[in-house]
């Protein structure tokens, strides 16, 4: 008997933090039904973050204002409850006249997010313009617009906040921008350096063309990987930006897309519209580039299971989780700590454990997801959803980038990130002559 009040206590305790900290929607039970499984939400609500945090993503359509291609800014605010029940708070902002009313020129096509570190500004790249934006996150204002080349496809920030790097694809170059995040509003960005991939260049990727798609500086700060559109990679000296490494088309194969750090590895990927060519993730032993910067690092090829592959993010150390843009799926690999050690078995360098299909009720029968983000407790992922209209990234031949619903898809992450379930989408239409001319692209998590 007394075991079983114990019990009760216990029970009742627990109930009661649930009940006073996460307030359940009793109002409103019919939310849940659009989102997750009651049950199974429950017995989740233990580990998910209690704190808030913020979701930042941009419709790269035209502004609410009719300004052409001038973006509109989404910020999403709440805890990971709220995210999954659709209760999170909303807020929109029409980035091109942010801009023009803040004493700056409006870019066009705003493609690209990413937040420094401590989440102070917001960095917008724009791939139609060139302009660079700096958004302070506070006051959710742009504070500085800097030009550097002829577009800003991807950006990436230092780890020491010191410098912006810049992929600008049509100008076959990458930018190094100079930052100040103290200095006062219109003098943020400073001198801007350029590093034009020569012939030279050119010769070691096997392609006509050097037109990088990300530029993405290491951990360590001291390398930028470069992706190419047609093949290749390329590793740059991130303070003397000069070509240190390149990896040819052959090697690392067409339409080289995200770059990412995982762990003493960093990672790039490869997508294709055509479902029947084979999409690949590449790895590189980013630590012995730190230990001998002079030989390039061991790399390993591994398919990918998916089509169109474009965002990537690791999730808990192990599992890599990679956005199939036109098989509206995720494929989560089990990424080894080491994979480019010989001794790792090949099969148990980089593993498929999982393809999660994202065609449903909750994200509609094509969500086209593009770029992905994962909250603080990663517990929660986020996927911007392309529009009926694609703006950009779009082959006519399999209209990969063509989607319904355009928006911000929540996904619970599931078993230590190796399952998935949707749980709900922020749909945010953009109606212009009743034509639904909403595209999201850019997407982060600002922590």
């Amino acid at each position: 008997m007394k075991k079983v009040l114990i019990f009760c206590l216990f029970f009742l305790s627990i109930t009661w933090v649930i009940l006073t900290q996460v307030p359940l929607p009793l109002n409103n039970l019919s939310s849940l039904s659009a989102s997750a499984n009651l049950i199974d939400l429950v017995e989740n609500l233990l580990v998910y973050y209690p704190s808030p945090y913020e979701v930042w993503a941009i419709d790269q359509a035209d502004s609410r204002d009719g300004t052409s291609l001038g973006g509109n800014l989404f910020v999403l605010s709440g805890n990971d409850y709220d995210f999954v029940t659709g209760t999170a708070k909303k807020y929109q902002f029409n980035l091109a006249a942010n801009a023009v009313n803040n004493g700056f020129v409006a870019g066009s096509k705003p493609h690209w997010i990413t937040f420094n570190k401590g989440a102070t500004y917001a960095i917008v790249g724009h791939a139609s313009s060139g302009h660079v934006y700096a958004i302070n996150t506070a006051k959710r204002q742009v504070a500085d617009v800097v030009i550097p080349g002829k577009n800003s496809h991807a950006i990436s920030i230092s780890p020491d906040n010191q410098f912006v790097f810049v992929a600008d694809t049509p100008g076959g170059q990458i930018h190094k921008i100079y930052t100040n995040y103290q200095a006062s509003k219109g003098k943020i960005f400073g001198q801007v350096q350029t590093l034009k991939f020569d012939e030279t260049v050119l010769q070691a990727l096997g392609t006509d063309t050097a037109q990088p798609v990300v530029a993405q500086v290491d951990n360590s700060g001291q390398w930028v990987y470069v992706t190419f559109a047609k093949g290749g990679t390329a590793i740059v000296n991130a303070r003397t930006l000069t070509v240190a490494h390149v990896y040819s088309s052959t090697e690392v194969t067409f339409n080289g897309l995200i770059a990412y750090q995982t762990g003493q590895n960093f990672v790039t990927n490869a997508g294709n519209a055509d479902p029947q060519i084979t999409d690949f993730i590449y790895i590189y032993d980013n630590k012995s580039l730190l230990t001998n910067p002079s030989q390039r690092p061991a790399i390993i090829k591994v398919p990918q299971s998916g089509n169109d592959v474009h965002g990537a993010v690791l999730l808990n150390g192990k599992y890599f989780w990679q956005v199939n843009r036109a098989s509206n799926s995720i494929t989560i690999h089990k990424l080894n700590p080491n994979p480019v050690d010989p001794n790792v078995e090949g099969s148990s360098k980089a593993r498929a454990v999982n393809l999660i299909d994202l065609v449903g009720e909750v994200l509609g029968p094509d969500p086209t997801p593009d770029l992905i983000g994962v909250s603080p407790s990663q517990q929660v992922a986020f996927l911007s959803q392309r529009g009926p209209f694609p703006i950009s990234g779009n082959d006519p031949q399999f209209f990969n980038s063509v989607g319904i619903y355009p928006g911000i898809a929540v996904v619970r992450v599931k078993d230590n990130g190796k399952n998935a379930i949707p749980a709900y989408l922020y749909r945010f239409d953009n109606f212009i002559n009743g034509k639904n001319i909403a595209d999201f692209h850019a997407l982060a998590v600002r922590k």
